[in-house]
């Protein structure tokens, strides 16, 4: 007779208690063990086609798509308020699910699923990634207040000269600089820089996410952290004069839309 097959979302679950008992820690809660069955499920209707049930980005509709579907094995993740290197926190995992990647295939649930639902599914990702259980998340950067002028266009347009922004984003911000066209993310796939006139800030593009993204890096792509490089002023420069080369879309230009609105 043969054997009833187990999915890979039970599989994980069993992983899960696993590792808590080879830590020597006590039994999972049930309401643990309720928010990730509830996890399992969001997942398996909402995400598993483009990463995987085995979290590795190979779902169903991973080969049509670019950029691929992270891999969540690894528990790197690109838009994150820790820093570089270091683990998000949950509420980093959370915004991404509930406002998606604005540019990507990667839509946001924040209308399509409940609070209890979004902090279930950020919980069930992190299991696919030993990492999450060998170390803690990082520390939270601090973003300081805006400044009360907003610097002037020649200082931000020299904070991203000396910054080097123009090796993979350009001279004038076109995402054609003379880097990006060798730049492989961690897996060893062609990346594209960012065009700051039309494309998108997956991570939001308000000064502080901006400032944000610049201090934390996106890990697993060439995307640097500039904590330590440039001061507070100078990135808010940069801030800034990134916001500045941003041109509205020719949605907004022909008919209002909003200018995050993707171009045609």
């Amino acid at each position: 007779m043969a054997l009833p097959r187990t999915s890979p979302s039970t599989l994980l679950l069993g992983a899960v208690l696993c590792a808590a008992t080879a830590r020597g820690e006590a039994p999972v809660p049930l309401d643990r063990l309720a928010l990730m069955e509830l996890g399992a499920r969001v997942y398996r209707s909402s995400c598993a086609s483009c990463h995987g049930f085995r979290g590795d980005g190979e779902g169903q509709a991973a080969r049509a798509l670019s950029p691929k579907p992270r891999d969540f094995r690894r528990g790197a993740f690109k838009f994150r308020s820790t820093r570089s290197g270091e683990l998000p926190v949950d509420s980093d995992l959370r915004r991404t699910v509930a406002r998606g990647l604005p540019g990507t295939s990667m839509p946001g649930f924040g209308g399509r699923l409940d609070e209890r639902e979004l902090d279930a599914v950020v919980q069930y990702v992190k299991a696919f990634a030993p990492r999450f259980d060998e170390e803690p998340p990082g520390f939270q950067v601090e973003i300081p207040p805006l400044p009360e002028n907003p610097p002037a266009p020649d200082a931000g347009a020299a904070a991203y000269e000396r910054a080097g922004c123009g090796s993979c984003h350009g001279a004038t911000g076109r995402g054609d600089g003379p880097s990006s066209p060798g730049l492989l993310d961690d897996d060893g796939r062609p990346i594209k820089a960012r065009d700051l006139w039309r494309e998108a800030f997956r991570a939001g593009d308000a000064p502080e996410e901006l400032f944000r993204t610049l201090v934390t890096g996106l890990d697993g792509a060439p995307m640097p952290s500039y904590r330590d490089s440039l001061t507070d002023e100078e990135i808010w420069q940069v801030v800034f004069y990134v916001r500045s080369l941003k041109r509205p879309s020719l949605l907004h230009a022909l008919f209002g839309a909003r200018e995050d609105q993707e171009d045609w």
